[in-house]
Protein backbone atom coordinates (compact mmCIF):
# COMPACT_ATOMS: atom_id res chain seq x y z
CA UNK A 1 0.00 0.00 0.00
CA UNK A 2 1.33 3.43 -0.94
CA UNK A 3 0.56 6.05 1.67
CA UNK A 4 1.18 9.50 0.20
CA UNK A 5 1.20 10.73 -3.40
CA UNK A 6 4.37 12.71 -2.68
CA UNK A 7 5.96 9.51 -1.35
CA UNK A 8 4.50 7.31 -4.03
CA UNK A 9 6.43 5.04 -6.27
CA UNK A 10 3.54 3.27 -7.93
CA UNK A 11 3.65 -0.44 -7.81
CA UNK A 12 5.05 -0.39 -11.30
CA UNK A 13 8.34 0.47 -9.60
CA UNK A 14 9.53 -3.08 -9.71
CA UNK A 15 8.64 -3.23 -13.43
CA UNK A 16 10.30 0.05 -14.26
CA UNK A 17 13.39 -0.45 -12.13
CA UNK A 18 15.07 -1.90 -15.21
CA UNK A 19 14.24 0.91 -17.60
CA UNK A 20 17.42 2.92 -17.13
CA UNK A 21 19.61 0.62 -15.12
CA UNK A 22 21.11 -1.95 -17.44
CA UNK A 23 24.55 -0.42 -17.23
CA UNK A 24 27.69 -2.09 -18.42
CA UNK A 25 31.17 -1.78 -16.97
CA UNK A 26 34.17 -3.97 -17.72
CA UNK A 27 35.85 -2.95 -14.49
CA UNK A 28 35.97 -5.83 -12.05
CA UNK A 29 35.64 -5.34 -8.31
CA UNK A 30 37.79 -7.41 -5.99
CA UNK A 31 36.03 -10.20 -4.15
CA UNK A 32 36.68 -8.56 -0.76
CA UNK A 33 34.93 -5.35 -1.82
CA UNK A 34 31.95 -7.25 -3.18
CA UNK A 35 31.61 -9.18 0.07
CA UNK A 36 31.65 -5.89 2.00
CA UNK A 37 28.78 -4.63 -0.15
CA UNK A 38 26.88 -7.90 0.17
CA UNK A 39 27.10 -7.89 3.97
CA UNK A 40 26.16 -4.21 4.08
CA UNK A 41 23.09 -4.83 1.90
CA UNK A 42 21.94 -7.72 4.12
CA UNK A 43 22.51 -5.62 7.24
CA UNK A 44 20.47 -2.68 5.92
CA UNK A 45 17.66 -4.90 4.71
CA UNK A 46 17.45 -6.47 8.17
CA UNK A 47 17.43 -3.04 9.81
CA UNK A 48 14.79 -1.48 7.56
CA UNK A 49 12.70 -4.17 5.87
CA UNK A 50 10.33 -6.63 7.54
CA UNK A 51 10.09 -9.02 4.62
CA UNK A 52 12.88 -11.57 5.09
CA UNK A 53 10.89 -14.05 7.13
CA UNK A 54 7.30 -13.35 6.13
CA UNK A 55 6.88 -16.45 4.00
CA UNK A 56 9.67 -18.88 4.93
CA UNK A 57 11.38 -20.05 8.10
CA UNK A 58 14.44 -18.10 9.23
CA UNK A 59 16.83 -21.03 8.79
CA UNK A 60 15.65 -21.59 5.21
CA UNK A 61 16.01 -17.91 4.28
CA UNK A 62 19.40 -17.56 5.97
CA UNK A 63 20.64 -20.64 4.11
CA UNK A 64 19.56 -19.06 0.81
CA UNK A 65 21.40 -15.86 1.67
CA UNK A 66 24.56 -17.78 2.57
CA UNK A 67 24.36 -19.80 -0.65
CA UNK A 68 24.02 -16.59 -2.66
CA UNK A 69 26.97 -15.05 -0.82
CA UNK A 70 29.09 -18.08 -1.72
CA UNK A 71 28.59 -17.23 -5.41
CA UNK A 72 30.90 -14.26 -4.82
CA UNK A 73 34.07 -16.32 -5.07
CA UNK A 74 35.97 -14.26 -7.64
CA UNK A 75 36.09 -10.67 -8.96
CA UNK A 76 32.96 -9.45 -10.74
CA UNK A 77 31.89 -6.52 -12.88
CA UNK A 78 29.30 -4.18 -11.43
CA UNK A 79 26.70 -5.70 -13.73
CA UNK A 80 27.44 -9.23 -12.56
CA UNK A 81 27.21 -8.15 -8.93
CA UNK A 82 23.99 -6.31 -9.69
CA UNK A 83 22.43 -9.65 -10.65
CA UNK A 84 23.44 -11.00 -7.24
CA UNK A 85 21.73 -8.03 -5.59
CA UNK A 86 18.58 -8.64 -7.62
CA UNK A 87 18.54 -12.23 -6.37
CA UNK A 88 19.06 -11.05 -2.79
CA UNK A 89 16.00 -8.85 -3.09
CA UNK A 90 14.06 -11.79 -4.52
CA UNK A 91 14.85 -13.98 -1.50
CA UNK A 92 12.57 -11.77 0.60
CA UNK A 93 9.54 -12.56 -1.58
CA UNK A 94 8.45 -8.92 -1.41
CA UNK A 95 7.60 -7.14 -4.63
CA UNK A 96 7.86 -3.47 -3.69
CA UNK A 97 11.60 -3.00 -3.22
CA UNK A 98 14.06 -2.09 -5.95
CA UNK A 99 17.78 -2.06 -6.64
CA UNK A 100 19.43 0.31 -9.12
CA UNK A 101 22.78 0.80 -10.75
CA UNK A 102 24.45 4.23 -10.60
CA UNK A 103 23.04 6.70 -13.12
CA UNK A 104 26.19 7.02 -15.22
CA UNK A 105 26.31 3.26 -15.61
CA UNK A 106 22.68 3.12 -16.67
CA UNK A 107 22.98 5.79 -19.33
CA UNK A 108 25.98 4.23 -21.07
CA UNK A 109 24.12 1.09 -22.02
CA UNK A 110 20.84 2.88 -22.76
CA UNK A 111 22.59 4.73 -25.57
CA UNK A 112 24.04 1.59 -27.14
CA UNK A 113 22.32 -0.36 -29.91
CA UNK A 114 21.93 -3.57 -27.96
CA UNK A 115 18.23 -4.06 -27.14
CA UNK A 116 15.68 -6.57 -28.41
CA UNK A 117 13.31 -4.38 -30.46
CA UNK A 118 9.96 -5.99 -29.64
CA UNK A 119 7.35 -5.47 -26.96
CA UNK A 120 5.66 -8.66 -25.76
CA UNK A 121 2.90 -10.01 -23.53
CA UNK A 122 1.98 -13.39 -22.10
CA UNK A 123 -1.44 -14.84 -22.86
CA UNK A 124 -1.99 -18.05 -20.90
CA UNK A 125 1.72 -19.02 -21.18
CA UNK A 126 1.99 -17.94 -24.83
CA UNK A 127 4.51 -15.11 -25.40
CA UNK A 128 3.09 -12.84 -28.09
CA UNK A 129 4.55 -9.90 -30.05
CA UNK A 130 2.56 -6.74 -29.27
CA UNK A 131 4.76 -4.01 -30.77
CA UNK A 132 7.86 -3.54 -32.94
CA UNK A 133 10.13 -0.56 -32.19
CA UNK A 134 12.77 -1.57 -34.72
CA UNK A 135 12.92 -1.68 -38.50
CA UNK A 136 9.91 -2.59 -40.59
CA UNK A 137 10.38 -6.32 -41.07
CA UNK A 138 8.34 -7.92 -43.83
CA UNK A 139 6.23 -10.78 -42.51
CA UNK A 140 6.65 -9.96 -38.80
CA UNK A 141 3.16 -9.34 -37.44
CA UNK A 142 1.50 -8.21 -34.27
CA UNK A 143 0.23 -11.37 -32.59
CA UNK A 144 3.07 -13.64 -33.68
CA UNK A 145 3.98 -16.07 -30.90
CA UNK A 146 7.70 -16.18 -30.02
CA UNK A 147 9.21 -19.66 -29.69
CA UNK A 148 12.96 -18.88 -29.64
CA UNK A 149 15.48 -16.03 -29.48
CA UNK A 150 19.06 -16.53 -30.69
CA UNK A 151 18.69 -20.28 -30.70
CA UNK A 152 17.38 -20.51 -27.14
CA UNK A 153 13.81 -21.67 -26.57
CA UNK A 154 11.56 -19.07 -25.01
CA UNK A 155 11.08 -21.42 -22.06
CA UNK A 156 14.85 -21.39 -21.41
CA UNK A 157 14.99 -17.60 -21.73
CA UNK A 158 12.09 -17.07 -19.34
CA UNK A 159 13.48 -19.48 -16.76
CA UNK A 160 16.72 -17.48 -16.78
CA UNK A 161 14.95 -14.14 -16.33
CA UNK A 162 12.26 -14.98 -13.77
CA UNK A 163 14.60 -15.14 -10.72
CA UNK A 164 15.41 -11.45 -11.28
CA UNK A 165 11.79 -10.37 -10.82
CA UNK A 166 10.73 -10.02 -7.17
CA UNK A 167 7.17 -11.01 -6.30
CA UNK A 168 5.01 -10.97 -3.21
CA UNK A 169 5.24 -14.42 -1.66
CA UNK A 170 5.06 -17.33 -4.06
CA UNK A 171 2.86 -15.64 -6.63
CA UNK A 172 2.51 -17.46 -9.95
CA UNK A 173 1.13 -14.72 -12.19
CA UNK A 174 2.77 -11.36 -11.52
CA UNK A 175 6.30 -12.22 -12.69
CA UNK A 176 4.96 -13.15 -16.13
CA UNK A 177 3.07 -9.87 -16.27
CA UNK A 178 6.21 -7.91 -15.38
CA UNK A 179 8.02 -9.55 -18.29
CA UNK A 180 5.52 -7.88 -20.59
CA UNK A 181 5.99 -4.65 -22.52
CA UNK A 182 9.65 -3.91 -23.19
CA UNK A 183 10.82 -5.49 -19.94
CA UNK A 184 11.81 -8.74 -21.64
CA UNK A 185 14.10 -6.69 -23.87
CA UNK A 186 15.68 -4.95 -20.89
CA UNK A 187 16.15 -8.11 -18.87
CA UNK A 188 17.51 -9.96 -21.89
CA UNK A 189 20.15 -7.25 -22.26
CA UNK A 190 21.06 -7.58 -18.59
CA UNK A 191 21.45 -11.35 -18.61
CA UNK A 192 22.73 -12.13 -22.11
CA UNK A 193 24.84 -9.04 -22.71
CA UNK A 194 25.21 -6.86 -25.78
CA UNK A 195 23.71 -8.24 -29.00
CA UNK A 196 23.86 -6.66 -32.44
CA UNK A 197 21.14 -8.85 -33.98
CA UNK A 198 18.45 -11.23 -32.77
CA UNK A 199 17.51 -14.42 -34.60
CA UNK A 200 13.83 -14.89 -33.93
CA UNK A 201 11.46 -17.80 -34.50
CA UNK A 202 7.73 -17.24 -34.24
CA UNK A 203 4.43 -18.95 -34.94
CA UNK A 204 2.04 -16.85 -36.98
CA UNK A 205 -1.33 -16.22 -35.36
CA UNK A 206 -4.15 -18.19 -36.99
CA UNK A 207 -1.95 -20.29 -39.30
CA UNK A 208 0.53 -22.17 -37.05
CA UNK A 209 3.15 -21.27 -39.67
CA UNK A 210 6.70 -21.06 -38.28
CA UNK A 211 8.60 -17.97 -39.45
CA UNK A 212 12.21 -16.88 -38.92
CA UNK A 213 13.62 -13.35 -38.79
CA UNK A 214 16.88 -11.57 -38.08
CA UNK A 215 16.19 -8.32 -36.23
CA UNK A 216 18.78 -5.55 -35.71
CA UNK A 217 19.18 -4.37 -32.12
CA UNK A 218 17.92 -0.89 -31.16
CA UNK A 219 18.84 1.79 -28.64
CA UNK A 220 16.73 2.08 -25.51
CA UNK A 221 15.58 5.49 -26.73
CA UNK A 222 13.65 3.79 -29.55
CA UNK A 223 11.05 2.52 -27.05
CA UNK A 224 8.64 5.40 -27.67
CA UNK A 225 5.06 5.28 -28.92
CA UNK A 226 5.91 7.26 -32.06
CA UNK A 227 8.35 4.51 -33.13
CA UNK A 228 5.86 1.65 -32.86
CA UNK A 229 5.25 -0.09 -36.19
CA UNK A 230 1.90 -1.67 -35.21
CA UNK A 231 -1.35 -0.09 -34.06
CA UNK A 232 -1.46 0.09 -30.27
CA UNK A 233 -4.29 -1.95 -28.81
CA UNK A 234 -6.37 -0.28 -26.11
CA UNK A 235 -8.62 -2.14 -23.70
CA UNK A 236 -11.47 -0.72 -21.68
CA UNK A 237 -10.01 -1.94 -18.38
CA UNK A 238 -7.04 0.41 -18.84
CA UNK A 239 -9.30 3.44 -18.24
CA UNK A 240 -11.77 4.61 -15.60
CA UNK A 241 -15.12 3.59 -17.04
CA UNK A 242 -18.66 3.03 -15.90
CA UNK A 243 -21.27 1.86 -18.39
CA UNK A 244 -24.49 -0.08 -18.36
CA UNK A 245 -24.23 -3.25 -20.44
CA UNK A 246 -27.93 -4.12 -20.32
CA UNK A 247 -30.96 -3.58 -18.09
CA UNK A 248 -29.45 -5.48 -15.17
CA UNK A 249 -25.67 -5.54 -15.73
CA UNK A 250 -23.18 -2.73 -15.17
CA UNK A 251 -19.43 -2.58 -15.79
CA UNK A 252 -17.03 -0.49 -13.69
CA UNK A 253 -13.28 -0.34 -14.40
CA UNK A 254 -10.83 1.02 -11.79
CA UNK A 255 -7.27 0.70 -13.23
CA UNK A 256 -5.46 2.31 -10.28
CA UNK A 257 -5.86 4.16 -6.98
CA UNK A 258 -3.51 7.06 -7.63
CA UNK A 259 -3.96 8.84 -10.96
CA UNK A 260 -7.13 10.87 -10.33
CA UNK A 261 -7.65 13.91 -8.14
CA UNK A 262 -11.41 13.29 -8.06
CA UNK A 263 -11.85 9.73 -6.80
CA UNK A 264 -14.76 10.70 -4.49
CA UNK A 265 -16.60 12.40 -7.36
CA UNK A 266 -16.01 9.52 -9.80
CA UNK A 267 -17.16 6.90 -7.29
CA UNK A 268 -20.21 8.95 -6.31
CA UNK A 269 -21.32 9.60 -9.90
CA UNK A 270 -20.75 5.98 -10.91
CA UNK A 271 -22.65 4.45 -8.00
CA UNK A 272 -25.41 7.03 -8.35
CA UNK A 273 -25.94 5.78 -11.91
CA UNK A 274 -25.78 2.17 -10.73
CA UNK A 275 -28.54 2.98 -8.23
CA UNK A 276 -30.69 4.88 -10.74
CA UNK A 277 -30.31 2.14 -13.36
CA UNK A 278 -31.30 -0.55 -10.86
CA UNK A 279 -28.22 -2.65 -11.67
CA UNK A 280 -28.47 -6.20 -10.30
CA UNK A 281 -25.07 -7.50 -11.46
CA UNK A 282 -21.99 -5.26 -11.16
CA UNK A 283 -18.75 -6.32 -12.85
CA UNK A 284 -15.86 -4.52 -11.16
CA UNK A 285 -12.69 -4.74 -13.27
CA UNK A 286 -9.40 -4.31 -11.38
CA UNK A 287 -7.26 -6.53 -13.60
CA UNK A 288 -5.04 -3.55 -14.46
CA UNK A 289 -5.00 -2.03 -10.96
CA UNK A 290 -1.43 -1.69 -9.69
CA UNK A 291 -2.38 0.13 -6.47
CA UNK A 292 -1.88 3.70 -5.33
CA UNK A 293 -2.77 5.93 -2.37
CA UNK A 294 -4.19 4.44 0.80
CA UNK A 295 -7.75 5.60 1.28
CA UNK A 296 -8.88 5.40 -2.33
CA UNK A 297 -9.48 1.66 -2.21
CA UNK A 298 -11.12 1.97 1.22
CA UNK A 299 -13.62 4.47 -0.16
CA UNK A 300 -14.45 2.19 -3.08
CA UNK A 301 -14.97 -0.70 -0.64
CA UNK A 302 -17.55 1.33 1.27
CA UNK A 303 -19.59 1.87 -1.87
CA UNK A 304 -20.05 -1.91 -1.77
CA UNK A 305 -20.91 -2.39 1.91
CA UNK A 306 -21.83 -0.12 4.85
CA UNK A 307 -19.97 -2.44 7.27
CA UNK A 308 -16.73 -1.12 8.76
CA UNK A 309 -14.21 -3.96 9.04
CA UNK A 310 -10.80 -4.32 10.61
CA UNK A 311 -8.70 -4.28 7.48
CA UNK A 312 -5.27 -4.68 9.09
CA UNK A 313 -4.26 -6.78 12.08
CA UNK A 314 -1.56 -4.18 12.54
CA UNK A 315 0.68 -1.83 10.60
CA UNK A 316 4.31 -1.91 11.73
CA UNK A 317 7.79 -0.58 11.06
CA UNK A 318 11.22 -1.51 12.39
CA UNK A 319 12.93 0.75 14.93
CA UNK A 320 15.65 2.08 12.62
CA UNK A 321 13.19 3.20 9.97
CA UNK A 322 10.89 4.80 12.54
CA UNK A 323 13.66 6.78 14.22
CA UNK A 324 14.69 8.27 10.89
CA UNK A 325 11.26 9.82 10.38
CA UNK A 326 9.44 9.99 13.72
CA UNK A 327 9.01 13.77 13.52
CA UNK A 328 7.44 13.69 10.06
CA UNK A 329 3.94 15.22 10.12
CA UNK A 330 2.42 12.16 8.46
CA UNK A 331 3.92 9.85 11.09
CA UNK A 332 2.42 12.11 13.75
CA UNK A 333 -0.98 12.16 11.99
CA UNK A 334 -1.02 8.36 11.89
CA UNK A 335 -0.04 8.16 15.59
CA UNK A 336 3.03 5.97 15.19
CA UNK A 337 4.38 4.70 18.53
CA UNK A 338 7.61 2.81 19.21
CA UNK A 339 7.39 -0.25 21.47
CA UNK A 340 10.76 -1.92 22.02
CA UNK A 341 12.11 -2.74 18.51
CA UNK A 342 8.84 -2.28 16.58
CA UNK A 343 6.81 0.85 15.81
CA UNK A 344 3.03 0.50 15.46
CA UNK A 345 0.70 2.77 13.54
CA UNK A 346 -2.36 4.07 15.38
CA UNK A 347 -5.21 1.60 15.89
CA UNK A 348 -7.72 3.84 14.11
CA UNK A 349 -5.69 3.45 10.88
CA UNK A 350 -6.33 -0.30 10.83
CA UNK A 351 -10.01 -0.02 9.88
CA UNK A 352 -11.62 0.17 6.46
CA UNK A 353 -13.06 3.65 7.04
CA UNK A 354 -9.55 5.10 7.40
CA UNK A 355 -8.97 7.43 4.44
CA UNK A 356 -5.55 8.66 5.59
CA UNK A 357 -5.40 12.47 5.45
CA UNK A 358 -7.35 12.69 2.18
CA UNK A 359 -10.35 14.25 3.90
CA UNK A 360 -12.88 11.85 2.37
CA UNK A 361 -16.38 11.39 3.75
CA UNK A 362 -18.17 8.05 3.94
CA UNK A 363 -20.50 7.38 0.98
CA UNK A 364 -24.13 8.42 0.96
CA UNK A 365 -25.93 5.28 2.13
CA UNK A 366 -28.43 5.63 -0.73
CA UNK A 367 -25.65 4.91 -3.24
CA UNK A 368 -24.13 1.84 -1.56
CA UNK A 369 -24.47 -1.09 -3.95
CA UNK A 370 -25.81 -4.34 -2.46
CA UNK A 371 -26.42 -6.44 -5.57
CA UNK A 372 -24.32 -9.25 -7.00
CA UNK A 373 -20.67 -8.40 -7.49
CA UNK A 374 -18.04 -9.89 -9.81
CA UNK A 375 -14.36 -8.94 -9.43
CA UNK A 376 -12.01 -9.30 -12.43
CA UNK A 377 -8.35 -9.75 -11.46
CA UNK A 378 -4.95 -10.58 -12.95
CA UNK A 379 -1.28 -10.76 -11.99
CA UNK A 380 -1.16 -6.97 -12.44
CA UNK A 381 -3.62 -6.53 -9.55
CA UNK A 382 -1.06 -5.48 -6.98
CA UNK A 383 -0.43 -3.46 -3.79
CA UNK A 384 -3.53 -1.34 -3.09
CA UNK A 385 -5.38 -3.14 -5.88
CA UNK A 386 -4.65 -6.47 -4.20
CA UNK A 387 -5.55 -5.05 -0.77
CA UNK A 388 -8.93 -4.00 -2.12
CA UNK A 389 -9.39 -7.53 -3.46
CA UNK A 390 -8.42 -8.88 -0.03
CA UNK A 391 -11.17 -6.83 1.61
CA UNK A 392 -13.72 -8.20 -0.85
CA UNK A 393 -12.44 -11.75 -0.28
CA UNK A 394 -12.38 -11.58 3.53
CA UNK A 395 -16.00 -10.38 3.59
CA UNK A 396 -17.19 -12.82 0.89
CA UNK A 397 -18.63 -9.82 -0.93
CA UNK A 398 -18.02 -10.93 -4.53
CA UNK A 399 -17.14 -13.66 -6.99
CA UNK A 400 -13.56 -13.55 -8.33
CA UNK A 401 -12.97 -14.17 -12.03
CA UNK A 402 -9.62 -14.07 -13.83
CA UNK A 403 -6.15 -14.86 -12.50
CA UNK A 404 -4.36 -14.92 -9.15
CA UNK A 405 -3.77 -11.38 -7.90
CA UNK A 406 -0.19 -10.14 -8.04
CA UNK A 407 -0.30 -9.01 -4.41
CA UNK A 408 -0.47 -11.42 -1.49
CA UNK A 409 -3.82 -11.98 0.24
CA UNK A 410 -2.24 -11.27 3.66
CA UNK A 411 -0.66 -7.92 2.76
CA UNK A 412 2.74 -6.50 1.83
CA UNK A 413 5.70 -4.37 2.84
CA UNK A 414 5.49 -1.01 1.07
CA UNK A 415 4.57 2.58 2.00
CA UNK A 416 7.44 4.79 3.11
CA UNK A 417 10.88 3.77 1.90
CA UNK A 418 14.55 4.44 2.57
CA UNK A 419 17.39 4.81 0.05
CA UNK A 420 20.62 2.91 0.74
CA UNK A 421 23.81 3.09 -1.34
CA UNK A 422 26.37 0.29 -1.17
CA UNK A 423 29.81 1.66 -0.21
CA UNK A 424 31.98 0.02 -2.90
CA UNK A 425 29.88 -0.53 -6.03
CA UNK A 426 27.50 2.40 -5.34
CA UNK A 427 24.54 0.20 -6.27
CA UNK A 428 21.40 1.67 -4.69
CA UNK A 429 18.55 -0.02 -2.84
CA UNK A 430 15.11 1.46 -2.33
CA UNK A 431 13.81 -0.35 0.76
CA UNK A 432 10.11 -0.16 1.72
CA UNK A 433 9.60 -0.03 5.48
CA UNK A 434 5.90 -0.43 6.38
CA UNK A 435 4.39 -3.89 6.90
CA UNK A 436 0.65 -3.85 6.17
CA UNK A 437 -0.76 -7.06 7.69
CA UNK A 438 -4.25 -7.79 6.38
CA UNK A 439 -6.54 -9.26 9.06
CA UNK A 440 -6.77 -12.72 7.49
CA UNK A 441 -5.34 -16.19 8.13
CA UNK A 442 -4.94 -17.79 4.69
CA UNK A 443 -4.73 -21.56 4.35
CA UNK A 444 -1.74 -21.11 2.05
CA UNK A 445 0.55 -18.21 2.86
CA UNK A 446 2.32 -16.16 0.23
CA UNK A 447 -0.27 -16.48 -2.51
CA UNK A 448 -2.56 -13.96 -4.10
CA UNK A 449 -6.30 -14.36 -4.19
CA UNK A 450 -7.08 -17.43 -6.26
CA UNK A 451 -10.15 -16.74 -8.43
CA UNK A 452 -13.36 -18.72 -8.19
CA UNK A 453 -13.15 -19.04 -11.97
CA UNK A 454 -9.70 -19.09 -13.59
CA UNK A 455 -9.95 -17.07 -16.81
CA UNK A 456 -6.74 -15.73 -18.42
CA UNK A 457 -6.85 -13.28 -21.31
CA UNK A 458 -6.61 -15.41 -24.45
CA UNK A 459 -4.40 -14.92 -27.47
CA UNK A 460 -7.47 -14.98 -29.71
CA UNK A 461 -9.35 -12.31 -27.73
CA UNK A 462 -6.29 -10.08 -27.61
CA UNK A 463 -6.18 -10.12 -31.40
CA UNK A 464 -9.85 -9.07 -31.62
CA UNK A 465 -9.68 -6.57 -28.73
CA UNK A 466 -11.98 -8.57 -26.47
CA UNK A 467 -11.76 -8.65 -22.68
CA UNK A 468 -11.80 -12.42 -22.06
CA UNK A 469 -12.65 -12.08 -18.36
CA UNK A 470 -15.58 -9.79 -19.11
CA UNK A 471 -16.93 -12.07 -21.83
CA UNK A 472 -16.78 -15.05 -19.46
CA UNK A 473 -18.58 -13.11 -16.71
CA UNK A 474 -21.39 -12.03 -19.02
CA UNK A 475 -21.92 -15.65 -20.05
CA UNK A 476 -21.87 -16.68 -16.39
CA UNK A 477 -24.54 -14.12 -15.54
CA UNK A 478 -26.69 -15.10 -18.54
CA UNK A 479 -26.52 -18.81 -17.70
CA UNK A 480 -27.25 -18.08 -14.05
CA UNK A 481 -30.33 -16.05 -14.95
CA UNK A 482 -31.55 -18.74 -17.30
CA UNK A 483 -31.31 -21.36 -14.56
CA UNK A 484 -33.25 -19.25 -12.05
Amino acid sequence: MIIKLSEMKTTLTFILLFLFQLGFSQKEFKTEKLLIDFDFAVEQLHLLHQGFYNYEQKDIVDAKIEKLKNEIDSPMTKLEFYEIMRKLLGIMNEGHGSVDLPTWTMVKTGLSKSFFPLSVQFFDSKLVVTQNYGDNTKGLLQGDRIISINGKSIEDVINRLLPLIPTDGFNETSSYEWLGGVNLSLLYRLVYGKQETFNLEVIEYGTEKVKSFQLPAVKFTKFKSKNGKFNFKQFEYESFVYRRINDSVGYLSIPDFYSRSDFPFFYKESFKKIKEQNIKHLILDIQDNVGGIEGNENLLFHYLTPTVIKKYKEVTMLRAAYLKNKNDKDYIFDKWQLKDTIAYRGEFTCYSDYFSDLGYQKPNEDYIYNGKLYILTSGVTFSGGAEFASMIKMTNRGVFIGEETGGAYEGNVSGYSEDVKLPKTKIKFDIPTVHFKIDVNPKEIGRGIIPDYKVPQTWEDYMTNKNTKLEFTLNLITNSNESN
